[in-house]
């Protein structure tokens, strides 16, 4: 029920009771006064009548004084003769039938005012404290649950937002304490959203910084050779990177994908560590992997692994061994005197996943020459994941179509062709949508020039 319909109820049962309680206290005081000054008066009438006939003195009315008739009975206002009542108003009622008689009434000297005033004001004193009672009532029914209220919102301010509001009182106060609730909860939905969002921009921000810190600084120079890269920078936080080992007559270059988010990062960290120092102090590429396998296997959390593809020429000679591990893009070879597009995929496992003897029975080594014109492609997975404005992925197929038709151009400006189709087909995709993170891409080439 409502605060005004709870008043009004109330009030209304007050008026109600106070009326009948004052009816029961005036009735019978106020009869009892008429009683006692109709009384006293007959008795004044009876005296002053006695005077008038043993005086058998004439009343006569006062000039000027209205005469009224009722029933027979005429009465005028007159001027007591000598006696007790000498010079007191009077109220004669005479009989005009024949025979009739009259009857002579002084104006009293006791008035009923005083009696009936006090006992008004007792009444109405006591009314006065009901109605305070009453009044007193409803505010405390409508003040305890409004102080419960102000309470509860100090110590969402101190406490926190999810600190129980209580629902009670009016219907007013308890919808006001609902909406107050609500609010709360609201305020802490998006307080905890907030929160979120912060995490995720410093995820991202601290993926952006290992993912800077694993790009190389510039790319080989060798007489003869080009070394092509290009990337999408997207909003995925992962620790996909490419890195190039070089030595005398010996350029390695190692691509690798690792999870996604800041673990994914941290490990792609410690995977380049661990391939740079094996690169460098093993002269078989098997023998590298094996070795930088065995201590990622031990350093790294179960369920991580990474995976990588690794290619390694003598620029003197153009002869090239490319391995895998576990890399789902297949390394591509471009054929320049017969323009043709291949597909080179050495077995393998992602490095990690094994303390050692089944990733090195695995891996295989495919070798090669790059003749003038011919060229290596080499891509992480991030590539053939980008989505379009349907949410379609763009494949491997696809890709390699259109990195075979910028080949048959020229190996010059084939990466950079290939990265912006892709990101033509992207369209309008906002980069900054935490539910639809955009991959980080990287696609490599490294050509033999003609």
């Amino acid at each position: 029920m409502g605060m005004a319909a709870r008043f009004a109820l109330a009030m209304t049962g007050f008026l109600v009771i106070a009326m009948v309680l004052a009816g029961l206290v005036l009735l019978p005081k106020t009869q009892e006064v008429v009683d006692r000054c109709v009384d006293g008066a007959l008795r004044v009438a009876v005296r002053a009548q006695t005077e008038v006939n043993q005086g058998q003195g004439t009343l006569q009315p006062i000039p000027g004084s209205k005469m009224s008739r009722s029933k027979g009975v005429l009465r005028y206002d007159t001027e007591m003769p000598a006696g007790s009542f000498s010079g007191r108003k009077a109220a004669v009622y005479e009989y005009e039938s024949e025979g009739g008689v009259s009857i002579v009434a002084p104006a009293i000297l006791e008035s009923p005012r005083e009696d009936l005033t006090g006992l008004i004001i007792i009444v109405g004193a006591l009314v006065v404290c009901m109605a305070g009672l009453i009044a007193v009532g409803v505010a405390a029914q409508t003040s305890k649950p409004l102080a419960l209220l102000v309470d509860d919102v100090h110590a969402l301010g101190r406490r926190g937002l999810r600190h129980t509001v209580h629902e009670s009182g009016p219907k007013e106060v308890f919808l006001l304490a609902r909406a107050i609730k609500n609010m709360a909860a609201e305020l802490d939905s998006a307080q905890d959203a907030q929160l979120e969002l912060g995490v995720r921009e410093r995820e991202q921000e601290v993926g952006r910084e290992v993912s800077a810190a694993l790009r190389p600084s510039s790319t080989p120079e060798a007489d003869g050779w080009s070394f092509s890269e290009a990337l999408i920078e997207g909003t995925e936080i992962a620790g996909s990177f490419h890195t190039y080992v070089e030595q005398e007559d010996r350029i390695l270059t190692v691509l690798c994908d690792t999870g996604d988010g800041v673990p994914g990062a941290l490990v792609g960290a410690t995977a380049r560590a661990f391939l740079r120092s094996a690169l460098q102090e093993q002269a078989s590429l098997s023998e590298a992997l094996a070795s930088a396998n065995r201590e990622l296997h031990r350093d790294i959390r179960r369920g991580l692994g990474v995976t990588a593809v690794c290619v390694d020429l003598q620029p003197s000679t153009g002869q090239f061994k490319i391995i895998c591990a576990g890399h789902r893009i297949a390394p591509l070879f471009w054929g320049g005197e017969e323009g043709k597009l291949s597909r080179l995929q050495p077995e393998g496992i992602a490095l990690g996943f094994d303390a050692g003897p089944v990733f090195e029975r695995r891996l295989e080594v495919r070798e090669g020459v790059l003749s003038p014109g011919s060229a290596l492609v080499l891509a992480s997975t991030g590539l053939v994941e980008q989505l379009d404005e349907d949410g379609e992925e763009w494949g491997e197929e696809a890709y390699q179509r259109t990195i075979n038709a910028y080949l048959r151009r020229g190996v010059e400006g084939a990466a950079r062709g290939v990265i912006n189709t892709c990101e033509k087909r992207m369209g309008d995709r906002e980069l900054d949508e935490p539910d639809d993170p955009i991959p980080n891409a990287t696609l490599l080439i490294i050509a033999k020039e003609n």
